[in-house]
């Protein structure tokens, strides 16, 4: 990994996982730390190759591709963790994301693994909304729910690391049913953030642009999409399984992973909830199966 200034005291890393750095004197924070300790170790040799000592880590997130170096840095290095409600409670027992992924019973082997969950990690710091000092830097902590329940951006010198909230289109196109957990609250985030004014925005997993709108209105472009393709699905009464299997076999996907199968199907019941909520579709119980249908 290489550190590439963004702005004054701010510089990303670019890889799978974008991970942002941000600087005070000979001191440095970390946003979010990648999914294991190769990405642990990999962003401990950048910091000391600029002659940075990594005091704080800021995870904008629970799912295991954002905290998963958490471990090996806390553990050699004694970084503080900050990170939002209900993500920390998911950091510090990461057996809660294969539980909630598995209708909350112990999860089988399959969703065990450090795609899914990450070595646990202490969390010394719960973030609120607003404005919070890490490192002698005041910085802005962003709601950006949707993606994952409690999702937040980190805001320094207009510079917003964004998490999440916004794939990139080739991502888009390849898995067609991107991971959202709230549906509603997803819409939302990226309603706000196209109305922003930032110098620039840094995505988790595609290059930082300088204008957000287009990026942010694809994606809500292709989350209304899949909204109403869900909903013209429910022309008859069906499960949550068959309408799985009817919008993958659409956009052409081929489940033959287990876990890209409960990570899908998380997915669909976020767009099943939000339709549900809306009034959009009910449900009724039959033949000892829970069915949704239009109202």
């Amino acid at each position: 990994m290489t550190l590439i200034d963004i702005a004054e005291g701010v510089a990303y890393m670019p890889g799978a996982v974008n991970i942002g750095v941000i600087k005070a004197g000979g001191e440095a924070a970390v946003v979010d730390t990648g999914l294991d300790k190769d990405s642990g170790r990999e962003i401990r040799k950048a910091l000391e190759d600029e002659g940075l000592k990594l005091r704080a880590i800021i995870n904008t997130h629970s799912h295991a591709d954002h905290y998963g170096g958490n471990d090996y840095l806390v553990r050699n290095l004694g970084a503080e963790v900050y990170a939002p409600e209900v993500e920390a409670s998911i950091i510090q027992s990461p057996i809660l994301e294969p539980l909630y992924l598995f209708h909350g019973a112990a999860p089988i082997g399959n969703l065990r693994n450090r795609f899914v969950m990450a070595r646990p990690s202490p969390v010394h710091h719960i973030l609120q909304p607003g404005k919070a000092a890490v490192i002698g830097r005041e910085l802005e902590i962003v709601p950006l729910p949707g993606h994952s329940p409690n999702q937040i951006g980190v805001l320094v010198d207009r510079v917003l690391f964004c998490a999440d909230t916004v794939f990139s289109e080739r991502v888009i196109n390849k898995y067609r049913v991107p991971v959202v957990q709230d549906v509603g609250s997803h819409l939302q985030t990226l309603e706000r953030l196209i109305g922003t004014l930032h110098s620039l925005y840094v995505p988790s997993h595609t290059e930082p642009v300088a204008e957000i709108t287009p990026l942010a209105q694809l994606n809500l472009d292709a989350t209304n999409r899949i909204l109403e393709d869900v909903h013209s699905i429910l022309a008859e009464p069906k499960t949550s399984e068959q309408v799985q299997a009817e919008l993958c076999t659409r956009y052409g996907l081929d489940l033959d992973v287990v876990q890209q199968y409960f990570l899908v199907h998380t997915t669909v019941m976020a767009y099943l909830g939000h339709l549900h909520e809306t009034k959009r579709i009910r449900t009724e119980l039959r033949g000892n199966s829970l069915l949704w249908a239009r109202t």
